[in-house]
């Protein structure tokens, strides 16, 4: 118990015990009455092998109790570290059948990187090594775990290299990368996750990387912060495709497109992306730069939206699911056609939601909530290029 007291006082944590400020924030503490995030802490303390352990694993770490917090505590990392503490058999689990959890771990023990860049088509310019390397993660491995959506995780992967195939940089794509860990890491298997980050760390190195850009809100939470902390002389330049092109709009010439028509969309902040990171600015400014589209906002958005219902895969409950519905109804109510997402993860979570939601209503004999349609930011950008370069290659052919 020493080492959870210990913990406690390096994280603040112990401040919770006469607070409670954040509860207001937090998106459980709505749903469920009695949870709090200084209940989690009071119980992971004193009762930590039976209701503390609960409430860990139930902990969204989505980091909103932490903007409320007037004393600077460290909650989701004090969440991470005791989830690390437990037995393995009683760390966060996995849904589907564990599958994601388990095949990262395979990755960290030596799995094979076979058919990992299968998705690659053949107008995609990449490099073994270059200054840019572009971190794909796990986006192959969702389009096998979640073909039944009906969406393809790896678009977003030949989006962002034609993004920066036309900003004139061949990314560094390679098949000997492995997943970034964030799943693991946050589900309170420490070794394994280190295991990742080495391999991708000795990758990167060999590559002459400078840059390391991802579409993923977590990957780029987990280089840009986790990384630093875990590997010695882990000094490279990482951000968001959102950032990378926020910076670059008139090199880009995104603007020089045209719409048939106006839409309506509205932005779900990743918490990994706007709560940990801090990066709010930048995805709307890409999105207010892509012509026909009109950006309206939500309620709750920033730094105070509403977490898309779980973090790492290790939340699929009726909790994340009434989080995710509440979520998709604040999107409907702003009058937006399109929830534009910068996090592959919250895209596969609301497009899952509502597929369960029409199974379930055919079930009940009642009509489905009405359909929210959602698309990856960096999707939206490619066709948006695509519709630029367009008069320009009639011209040409004149």
């Amino acid at each position: 118990m020493i080492r959870l007291e210990e913990l406690a006082r390096r994280t603040k944590a112990t401040l919770c015990l006469a607070c409670g400020k954040c509860t207001g924030n937090c998106p459980l503490a709505e749903l469920e009455h009695g949870h709090s995030p200084r209940r989690l802490v009071a119980r992971a303390l004193t009762d930590l092998e039976t209701d503390g352990r609960i409430l860990v694993r139930k902990c969204l770490t989505c980091g909103a109790c932490e903007e409320r917090c007037p004393e600077g505590v460290a909650f989701v990392d004090f969440v991470r570290e005791v989830r690390a503490l437990l037995p393995p058999e009683e760390r966060a689990s996995c849904p589907h059948h564990q599958v994601l959890m388990q095949a990262t771990r395979l990755m960290a023990s030596g799995g094979s990187a076979r058919k990992r860049l299968e998705w690659l088509s053949e107008d995609l310019r990449v490099a073994e090594k270059g200054d840019v390397l572009l971190f794909v993660g796990c986006l192959p491995l969702f389009d096998a775990v979640y073909a039944d959506l009906g969406i393809r995780s790896t678009d977003i992967a030949r989006s962002a290299v034609r993004i920066l195939n036309r900003l004139g940089i061949e990314p560094v794509v390679r098949a000997e990368e492995v997943c970034c860990g964030h799943d693991l890491l946050w589900a309170g298997d420490p070794e394994s996750y280190r295991a990742l980050a080495e391999k991708n760390a000795a990758l990167f190195a060999e590559t002459g990387a400078k840059t390391i850009v991802t579409a993923c809100a977590e990957c780029a939470r987990t280089l840009a912060l986790s990384y630093p902390e875990t590997l010695k002389n882990f000094k490279y330049e990482v951000v968001h495709l959102a950032t990378f092109l926020a910076g670059r709009l008139k090199e880009l010439g995104i603007e020089q497109g045209t719409a048939d028509a106006e839409t309506t969309v509205t932005f779900q902040d990743p918490c990994r992306l706007s709560r940990h990171l801090g990066v709010v600015v930048d995805p709307r400014a890409v999105l207010e730069a892509i012509p026909g589209l009109r950006l309206e906002e939500m309620s709750l958005s920033a730094g105070n939206a509403r977490c898309c219902g779980t973090s790492g895969f290790q939340h699929c409950d009726a909790e994340s699911r009434r989080l995710q519905t509440i979520r998709i109804a604040e999107a409907r109510a702003t009058g937006a056609e399109l929830l534009v997402t910068a996090c592959p993860k919250c895209r596969i979570h609301f497009t899952c939601a509502q597929e369960e939601d029409a199974r379930r209503a055919r079930v009940d004999g009642r009509e489905p909530m009405k359909r929210m349609r959602t698309e990856d930011l960096a999707v939206l950008v490619a066709e948006a290029l695509e519709k630029a370069a367009a008069p320009a290659a009639a011209q040409g052919g004149e």
